[in-house]
């Protein structure tokens, strides 16, 4: 039967757990993690004496916590993405930075070297000049290995944060699960109240994981939380936790991927947001194509300073011998091919225009060859057969295979990532700058005609005639010409006359008997044809199909990381106010608010005190009837 006592005391057990609640709250408002909580209140099941029923006061059903799962889940994906984001933009802005000093340092350097020629080419024979050339080019090596070593420094920068994430990704894994247990038992102990101090505990280690990985997550009907990373793979799944890993990337030892730990399967391709993702990218993404984009500059530099060397003469007479040496391309092998096959690739002489900075993967199935592009996956044409008589050609390269593949081998080609590293002057004596050309032309005193012949070019400087006297004589009549005396060859006014290794070009009328010599330039020290050359190669196109010069790719990897970094800046400062807008959707239901839970407290107080004042009151009308009964 209800009485007053009864109901009151009920109140005051009530109202005493609100205040307690709401105090917890105030104590808690700048906890990381704490979510709101309010004391459910319900009616007491009344009771009747046969006439009337009177209600029994009130019970505490529960104490709820103000949480959102959809306003979490927000949050964790806009923290992933944001995460991803922020790794990014910390090596897009190094890389930036360091390439406004290292690379601007690359472009003085690179016109340094080309002004160098230009000075050989004012004084031939002065060998202060030469000598300064040769240290202009030592300047140049530097700068690109200086670059190259600053990116690769990158890479290591990256492969100690994969590790320190995967580390705490494992370790936050061990505590939700530890926490799943916990709860499971919790609830069933308090008759299916849910443990809020560890609900927020896991949920607030869920939010530190999404920063790391993109996660998602599924509860069972016990409490316990999966989750799972990437594109579903189980983290932690119905008790067991399934660890994270770092291996060995199977064509490059030196970077890490990400793998289980349980069977070692590379999931790295699935990690596509976080601190994770976002250092994954930034390697595939910045890192690497900066340094295949400077190797591929590193290369052009190379060839073609070379190649114009071998078509002039040196102060001893000789032809010119190289300046720079740069490594080969890599051909790596996977670490899951079953056979011993090697690969060996070269940049074709004649191919630089087709050169990338793109790498490659070589595959075979079922015997065929198949290119692929390894970034996108694009199919890139393949043709010949892989041997040293008749290689693979694809994209300014060639490439050789030592033996049969086995169905399924795997080879990464990565023409130009080692370049700039690599790269060396190989040239140190200043006399074999190859100043002079190797050929000089005249025409005999005694033609009758108006023709004239050009100074002539060097096209194939590994000619073994290159620098054999030739004569070309005209017929009569002058239609046609001989060299050496050798069939006549109709002639063209202007056209390109090639013999030996050279070309020239005879324009005008020519008379019948008329001679012109092409002959070694022995001698000529004072010849600067060669130098001039040399140094107007800095305005030539070479790359990209003869459009950009060696500067202007300079300048269009600096000019490219530069915008490639406001990309990311934008996107990054765009998603931190998504991730603000998120942050303050969970803190709008789940935080707590000062003047609420003050006013909250005043309520309760009040209605504490006129508890305990119907409790009083109860005593007296209880008194009161005792000392009635009593005669008193």
């Amino acid at each position: 039967m209800s009485d007053v006592f009864g109901i009151s005391v009920s109140a005051l057990q009530a109202f005493q757990n609100a205040i307690n609640v709401t105090s917890n709250n105030v104590a808690n408002a700048s906890t990381p993690g704490f979510d709101r909580e309010t004391v459910n209140l319900t009616e007491a099941i009344p009771q009747s004496d046969g006439a009337a029923t009177v209600g029994a006061g009130v019970v505490v059903s529960g104490i709820s916590r103000a949480f959102s799962q959809a306003a979490a889940n927000q949050l964790n994906t806009s923290q992933s993405s944001l995460g991803q984001l922020n790794a990014i933009q910390g090596y897009t802005n190094q890389i930036t930075n360091l390439f406004g000093t290292s690379v601007g340092g690359l472009s003085t350097a690179l016109q340094n070297f080309y002004n160098g020629f230009s000075n050989v080419a004012n004084n031939p024979t002065s060998t202060a000049a030469r000598q300064a050339l040769v240290s202009q080019a030592q300047a140049v090596a530097v700068s690109f290995q200086n670059a190259s070593g600053e990116l690769n420094s990158l890479n290591t920068d990256v492969n100690t944060r994969i590790t320190a994430d995967v580390t705490q990704i494992n370790s936050i894994a061990k505590a939700i699960s530890t926490l799943n247990g916990q709860i499971v038992v919790a609830t069933a102990q308090q008759g299916g109240q849910p443990p809020n101090e560890l609900l927020d505990q896991r949920d607030q280690l869920v939010s530190s994981l999404s920063q790391l990985v993109g996660i998602s997550t599924t509860t069972d009907t016990s409490g316990a939380l999966n989750v799972f990373v990437g594109n579903g793979q189980p983290l932690v799944l119905q008790g067991q936790t399934t660890a994270l890993t770092t291996v060995a990337n199977q064509f490059n030892a030196s970077q890490l991927e990400i793998g289980t730990a349980a069977s070692g399967a590379v999931i790295s391709n699935n990690i596509t947001s976080g601190d994770l993702g976002g250092l994954l990218a930034a390697r595939a993404q910045v890192i690497n194509p900066a340094l295949n984009q400077l190797g591929q500059i590193a290369t052009a530099l190379t060839q073609t300073v070379n190649s114009q060397q071998a078509q002039g003469l040196d102060l001893s007479g000789n032809l010119g011998t190289n300046v720079f040496s740069v490594g080969a391309p890599l051909a790596t092998a996977s670490s899951s091919n079953t056979d011993a096959v090697t690969a060996a690739v070269t940049v074709n002489p004649n191919g630089l225009g087709a050169l990338t900075a793109n790498n490659f993967l070589l595959t075979f199935v079922g015997g065929t060859p198949k290119l692929t592009n390894a970034s996108d996956g694009t199919s890139v044409p393949l043709t010949g057969a892989g041997t040293a008589g008749n290689p693979f050609t694809a994209a300014g390269i060639s490439i050789v295979l030592s033996g049969a593949p086995a169905n399924g081998d795997q080879f990464l080609i990565q023409p130009t990532a080692t370049a700039a590293g690599s790269l060396k002057v190989v040239l140190t004596n200043p006399s074999q700058i190859a100043a002079a050309g190797a050929i000089k032309t005249s025409a005999a005193d005694s033609n009758a005609g108006t023709a004239s012949i050009s100074a002539g070019t060097v096209v194939n400087a590994g000619n073994p005639n290159l620098l054999a006297p030739a004569t070309i004589t005209f017929a009569n009549p002058p239609t046609s010409f001989s060299v050496n005396g050798g069939p006549p060859v109709a002639f063209t006014s202007g056209g390109n006359i090639a013999v030996n290794g050279w070309q020239v070009q005879i324009s005008g009328a020519p008379a019948a008997g008329d001679t012109f010599t092409v002959t070694g330039n022995a001698g000529g020290t004072g010849d600067n044809r060669n130098a001039l050359a040399a140094a107007n190669q800095q305005n030539v196109g070479v790359l990209l199909n003869g459009t950009v010069s060696i500067t202007g790719g300079v300048s269009a990897l600096v000019t490219g990381l530069g915008s490639q970094a406001q990309q990311i800046n934008t996107a990054q400062t765009a998603q931190a106010a998504v991730n603000a807008q998120a942050l303050a959707s969970v803190q709008s239901t789940s935080g707590v608010n000062l003047n609420e839970e003050a006013a909250s407290l005043l309520q309760w107080q009040q209605a504490f005190q006129a508890a305990a004042q119907a409790l009083s009151i109860g005593n007296s009308l209880f008194t009161t009837l005792i000392n009635s009964v009593n005669g008193r």
